[in-house]
């Protein structure tokens, strides 16, 4: 596998679009009733940015990443990723659930490596390039046990891994500390965030938490309540370091987040 970028290298000006919105609008039924859960997103993503995706419960979070995953489809507008109109699923987007959801009768190594399995990479690349992910994630010492045998936290870094696998340009994530204890939840946040840093992936994560998309992302929206229509789209203005919790910045954008989310300050 090519060697990653370190997105620290890479230069603000890099104005390749990952993914584009275009007047995307998803209908559902429910009851015999029409619901319109998201309507007029229009969106350029660069890559290499982080978008944190956050609003209140059912305002289309999710329903806005399973399109950009190709698990839906819009009732009008495009989605383009790459360039390439999303019909389907595809290996350039690795998606990872708010549940790990790996197989339990494989090891971690197993998981990790299932994915570059199917798709025919030979035995030796494939250990190679799980052995990195594993190092990547933290879990080169546990390669060899089963997911119950892990922690929560870490049953989720193995399917960050296995969402990594075969270097997908986009990684897209679905709540996914959402079950996990606050301290876990923490940690395992700056850890992402350390992996974009590493990486330059292009990331699009939908959360729930005003600190997690303040924290992760390199650009934020917020979605108002149903119809999900987009209220805030921010860049941020947070260092590229670690422990940017820590910087005062943070404090004023997690405020302006708070607000366009109509939430009570804490």
């Amino acid at each position: 596998m090519p060697a990653q970028p370190d997105l620290a290298a890479v230069p603000d000006s890099a104005t390749a679009t990952a993914v584009a919105l275009s007047a995307v609008r998803h209908e559902y039924r429910s009851g015999g009733r029409r619901i319109l859960a998201l309507d007029g997103i229009d969106l350029r993503l660069a890559a290499g940015e982080s978008l944190a995706v956050v609003g209140p419960s059912g305002c289309g979070k999710s329903t806005l990443l399973r399109m950009i995953a190709g698990f839906l489809r819009p009732s009008r507008g495009e989605i383009r990723v790459g360039g390439a109109t999303v019909t389907r699923p595809g290996p350039d987007r690795g998606v990872v659930f708010q549940q790990p959801r790996l197989f339990p009768w494989l090891s971690v190594h197993g998981n990790v490596a299932y994915g570059l399995r199917e798709a025919g990479v030979p035995r030796r690349a494939r250990r190679e390039r799980v052995e990195e992910l594993l190092g990547l994630v933290g879990l080169g010492d546990v390669g060899a046990l089963r997911p119950y045998e892990l922690s929560g936290g870490m049953q989720q870094r193995a399917a960050i891994a296995r969402a990594l696998a075969p270097d997908p340009a986009i990684l897209l994530l679905d709540e996914p500390f959402a079950a996990l204890d606050a301290l876990t939840r923490e940690r395992l946040q700056e850890e992402l965030r350390a992996i974009w840093l590493r990486t330059g992936k292009t990331l699009v994560l939908v959360t729930h938490s005003v600190d997690e998309a303040a924290l992760l992302g390199s650009r934020i929206i917020v979605l108002s309540p149903r119809p999900g229509t987009v209220v805030l789209d921010e860049q941020s203005a947070l260092p590229r370091v670690e422990h940017a919790r820590d910087v005062p910045e943070f404090a004023a954008l997690r405020s302006r987040i708070l607000q366009a989310v109509g939430a009570p300050r804490s």
